[in-house]
């Protein structure tokens, strides 16, 4: 079964769910909720009134919904994400709330968005890189974002320990089994296998600088176990044409 389809599946049996288990997973892990999460993502995150957003791996569309309720967006608010059964809950939740017009959901991948390139002002990202190709989708984003628009993703981040294969496996195999009673075996599987998109800040850092990606800020948040991954924002700028080539010609 390809990553794709485990994923599909996963997601599909946690939709009607989804908010509830996460809220629990990041309660007992981190210490935060999953909608004081999202807003700590969305206030880091630099966003005006006019922009047009996308929101990779959008869900149940917390991310839209937590900003246009704040009032923080007038502009266009795309959703995307992978897993029909997650936008078909997003949609509902939409189309109850009266103030939530511009916001539009797309399904497909975030791997090869089907979307034109520089269309989005500001990409956001939460709790969803890891269980993507990394470098693929910060490409991705790259292309699709307008010169000098801004990215912000928040998920999870590992250590260079982690790199080991005794350490990779002993935690590969730990995570499949705290999934499998609870969640079934697909999203153990799909987390279990999450564990290889996992960066280190410096590899972060590495691979956004690579990518054509400048003023990267890389936020630590708090953490309830010494244990438990860390948590991490990331923040950066798409370079202008003009700056981008004065930086590969160095």
């Amino acid at each position: 079964m390809s990553d794709n389809r485990v994923i599909i599946e996963a997601f599909t049996e946690l939709a009607s769910r989804y908010e509830k288990v996460v809220d629990s997973e990041l309660q007992r892990f981190w210490g935060w909720s999953y909608e004081g999460f999202i807003e700590n993502l969305i206030d880091l995150a630099q966003v005006c009134e006019g922009d047009v957003v996308l929101d990779v791996a959008t869900g149940t569309a917390i991310i839209p919904l937590m900003l246009t309720n704040k009032g923080k967006i007038k502009g266009k608010i795309v959703g995307l994400d992978i897993t029909l059964a997650m936008l078909e809950k997003a949609m509902r939740k939409i189309n109850s709330n009266e103030i939530t017009t511009r916001i539009l959901l797309t399904c497909g991948s975030a791997m090869a968005m089907p979307f034109r390139d520089g269309l989005f002002d500001v990409i956001l990202c939460g709790l969803a890189t890891h269980h993507l190709d990394v470098p693929v989708v910060l490409a991705e984003m790259h292309r699709v974002l307008k010169e000098s628009g801004k990215l912000t993703i928040a998920d999870v981040g590992g250590t260079t320990a982690w790199r080991l294969p005794m350490i990779k496996a002993m935690i590969r195999v730990a995570t499949f089994f705290y999934f499998l009673p609870g969640e079934g075996y697909a999203r153990a599987r799909s987390e279990a296998a999450a564990l290889s998109n996992v960066y280190t800040a410096e590899e972060w850092k590495e691979i956004l600088v690579e990518l054509g990606f400048e003023n990267i800020k890389i936020i630590n948040l708090h953490t309830n176990h010494f244990w438990s991954p860390t948590p991490l924002v990331i923040c950066a700028e798409k370079i202008l044409k003009e700056s981008q080539n004065a930086y590969v010609s160095r």
